[in-house]
């Protein structure tokens, strides 16, 4: 099965194409130039250097949050488009998920701790055994603070650019075992083994009920509200 997977949540976006687990082709850009600018012409690129056409794919994937309200809006329009183009099915993934599969061979307690501005982190916590991964702790957005006051464990491994960013409310005395990943913040290469994987499993959405994970409600929604 061959697909184009996308994340445009954060700054740091990725674009991969992909046959079964193996990776095809891939481009990770870190950079403050918007997606409107950058997608289209990276999608391009990694056609035309595979050799590979838009109807032979099978899917696209796409992380549909939580994340940059703008940089969601512009990848989810563009798989919606592109899949309603090709009539072919659409795999979305949560940030969450797509960084448990990232570090997929931690085993214990996984936080991914993601940057939401205004002094907020999107969170969520999960537990990896052997034989299975669960969320514990549903998908949240509050001060770094609150949220960790809700993590009663003695051992954590946090991930993602708020674990970075906080790391001093992290990694204190006060709990010598939770640890931050050493690792980049792209999303595309998880996205795409947990696209195969959800694909094996008939786990697809039309382009139609493709909708955005966002948690926080946008200052759009928030400001005509208060109208």
């Amino acid at each position: 099965m061959r697909f184009l997977s996308i994340d445009t949540s954060t700054r740091a976006g990725s674009i991969l194409l992909s046959q079964d687990e193996q990776i095809l082709a891939e481009l990770n850009i870190d950079s403050t130039q918007t997606y409107s600018a950058r997608l289209l012409p990276g999608i391009d690129y990694l056609f035309k250097n595979t050799g590979l056409e838009l109807r032979e794919l099978d899917g696209f994937a796409v992380i549909n949050g939580p994340g940059s309200f703008t940089g969601l809006r512009i990848g989810l329009s563009v798989v919606k488009a592109l899949a309603e183009s090709t009539g072919k099915p659409v795999i979305p993934v949560t940030a969450f998920d797509a960084w448990a599969e990232k570090l997929h061979k931690h085993r214990g307690i996984i936080v991914p701790f993601l940057d939401a501005r205004r002094g907020e982190v999107y969170a969520c916590v999960f537990e990896r055994t052997a034989q299975s991964l669960t969320q514990t702790m549903p998908g949240t957005v509050s001060k770094p603070d609150q949220i960790l006051s809700r993590i009663a464990v003695e051992e954590a491994l946090f991930a993602g650019d708020g674990a970075f960013q906080y790391s001093p409310l992290i990694q204190t005395p006060l709990h010598p075992r939770w640890r931050v990943a050493q690792s980049d913040s792209f999303l595309g290469r998880p996205l795409g083994r947990l696209a195969y994987h959800r694909a094996r499993e008939r786990q697809f959405q039309s382009a139609a009920d493709l909708q955005a994970f966002y948690i926080r409600k946008s200052d759009a929604e928030l400001n005509w509200k208060e109208r």
